[in-house]
């Protein structure tokens, strides 16, 4: 593939598992009145997202996310919680973050109890990520990307989902503070990469587009 030969010319694979990639798992969960979805499809200038995560299947511990997002900034913040532990916040019982220090848990509990959070669709995804030394770039390539609407169970090795992309279609992603190198600009040019503006959250909310918007 073109594509990764050039990001393989220019970038360093990402250390956290082998050159071939990883898979990526996330539950996500939104307000009682949707209002994550709300604010992406109306396209405030701030979002957040908040989910679950995990890398495999049989982890003995899960990450629980809290992203914020403006048009200029990034930030994420995020706390290790156990297996038996996000088993629990998925059945709904969110105090277990209370037994869990420093601001990130204590923020998830205040907004699971006082806005009504709750999970709403689970999203899986193969990534091949790459990184450069330089305004710490991060360059990620996203593929096999599908979601459910109704199974939450983060740790089934045979949740039943629905393909958001043909399988030879990728996401390329590129994370950079105040500057992205002009050569890694030029490589979806020269592979002729059209842009896709997806959100694989958004994507994992078709059901509450087709119904409710």
């Amino acid at each position: 593939m073109r594509l990764i030969s050039n990001l393989d010319k220019l970038l360093i694979p990402d250390a956290y598992e082998d050159y071939n990639g990883y898979k990526v798992r996330s539950v996500y969960c939104d307000g009682a009145d949707n209002q994550d979805y709300i604010e992406k499809r109306s396209k405030f200038n701030f979002v957040k997202r908040i989910c679950l995560r995990i890398y495999h299947r049989d982890d003995p511990v899960a990450k629980f996310e809290i992203k914020r997002k403006t048009q200029q900034n990034q930030i994420k913040k995020a706390v290790i919680v156990t297996r038996a532990d996000a088993k629990e916040m998925l059945q709904g019982n969110f105090a277990v973050l209370k037994s869990y220090e420093g601001p990130t848990a204590e923020l998830g509990y205040e907004v699971y109890v006082s806005m009504g959070y709750r999970p709403i669709s689970l999203v899986d995804y193969s990534r091949r990520a790459y990184t450069h030394p330089q305004f710490n770039t991060r360059i990620t390539l996203d593929s096999e990307l599908s979601y459910s609407n109704f199974a939450y169970d983060i740790f089934n090795e045979h949740a039943t989902q629905r393909q958001v992309l043909p399988l030879n279609y990728s996401i390329l992603e590129a994370k950079y503070e105040t500057y992205l190198l002009p050569q890694i600009q030029a490589v979806p040019k020269a592979c002729h990469l059209k842009p896709c503006p997806i959100s694989k959250f958004g994507s994992s909310r078709a059901l509450l587009e087709a119904f409710y918007y």
